[in-house]
């Protein structure tokens, strides 16, 4: 779940900004096309030529420049090929005009076709793009709350299927408050960002990564023991504590978390999975924090 993660969801909004902006002019442009094919009014020289498509306001936005933050959506290529033949046909329709031909209906279908066809397939691109960004937090890069439910509910299952275990951890920065009181919400969210992308950088390219809130973390280890994941964990936070978060202009600050696991089982659901993973991070933060502390069956909260 994490490889398939958009990092980049400032470019995807940039690009769903620069993609609605296209299709608005793409349609001015259709405004103007039937105009001049009903009305007899003059057309643009440019839709006469063969790269017509690369030359109107929304072919310079997907031609003239790269878009790797939607390289690979089918709905993107899709589009290109779609909006090249919404010119080639409408550069037909206008030469028959021209030349006062009469046009069939069968060419003006494959027009309107091939022009609807566009509207569609640029909404779906649309939606995938929404899609992306709407389980993303947007402050630290990593999944929100939101979609949370479904992954972990898709590793459970997944989990009954392999007969495998997974494992779900509660994480939370130790001290937070003191960042944020002594060098500002800033420098917080810099925090933040940094212990993200330090958890991004060690967890596993099939694990995932959660903002549950605030400076709160969940942590999804699939095909993972107890014994493995409290191994892992305790890696992680031992590094983190040693990793120096660098600051503009001040000296660089450290950082600790504590830990909380749990193990996913067939007869439990995932809240009350993630209820003893909470307890068990209680009890991290309750025995000095910087800890990593487990949930099993004869467990006893601390006083």
């Amino acid at each position: 779940m994490q490889s398939s993660l958009p990092s980049n969801t400032g470019d995807l909004l940039n690009a769903l900004r620069e993609l609605d902006a296209g299709v608005h002019k793409h349609m001015s442009w259709l405004k103007v096309l039937h105009r001049s094919l009903i009305c007899n009014s003059a057309s643009n020289a440019e839709d006469m030529l063969d790269d017509a498509h690369c030359r109107c306001q929304f072919g310079l936005w997907y031609y003239g420049q790269p878009h790797p933050e939607l390289l690979g959506d089918n709905s993107f290529e899709k589009i290109g090929t779609l909006h090249q033949e919404v010119h080639e046909c409408a550069r037909a329709l206008l030469l028959k005009s021209q030349d006062g031909q009469v046009i069939s209906p069968d060419e003006y279908n494959q027009f309107m076709d091939a022009a609807l066809q566009f509207k569609f397939e640029v909404g779906k691109l649309q939606a995938n793009i929404i899609n992306q960004v709407c389980v993303v937090d947007h402050l630290t890069g990593v999944w929100n709350r939101s979609s949370m439910q479904q992954k972990l509910e898709e590793e459970h299952e997944r989990m009954m299927r392999s007969d495998q275990q997974c494992c779900v951890c509660m994480m939370d920065l130790d001290n937070f408050k003191q960042v944020n009181d002594t060098y500002g919400h800033p420098v917080g969210d810099l925090v933040l960002q940094a212990a993200t992308q330090f958890l991004n950088k060690q967890l596993r390219k099939y694990d995932s990564v959660f903002r549950y809130g605030g400076e709160e973390f969940l942590l999804c280890l699939p095909s993972t023991t107890i014994e493995d994941a409290q191994s892992l964990m305790d890696r992680l936070r031992s590094e983190l504590a040693a990793f120096p978060i660098e600051l503009k202009g001040k000296s660089a600050i450290h950082i600790s978390a504590s830990f909380g696991l749990a193990t996913m089982r067939p007869d439990e659901s995932i809240a009350n999975t993630i209820e003893q993973a909470d307890h068990a991070l209680l009890c991290a933060k309750a025995n000095g924090r910087n800890l990593v502390c487990v949930w099993s069956l004869d467990f006893k909260m601390p006083d």
